[in-house]
């Protein structure tokens, strides 16, 4: 069983997680080269989406509930 994160873990984590990158760090993410995993992954994501929601309108309806809401769905 995994325990809850203490008071000073969450608070180091929301420090990384809110952390404003520098110009020069966002560039050295953004321009790394995608790993073949990381292409196999988005490649999937999409066609499971685009299985999932075949239509333009589905695909709509769908980012207007998420925007709406402000969550993803789960599953």
């Amino acid at each position: 069983m995994i325990s809850p994160a203490s008071h000073e873990e969450r608070t180091r984590l929301r420090a990384i997680a809110e952390r404003q990158l520098t110009a020069a760090e966002f560039n050295a993410y953004v321009d790394a080269p995608m790993s073949d995993e990381e292409r196999e992954a988005i490649l999937e994501n999409i066609a499971w989406f685009t299985r999932r929601y075949p239509t333009a309108g589905e695909r709509l309806r769908w980012c207007r509930r998420v925007m709406t809401h402000g969550v993803l769905p789960r599953g």
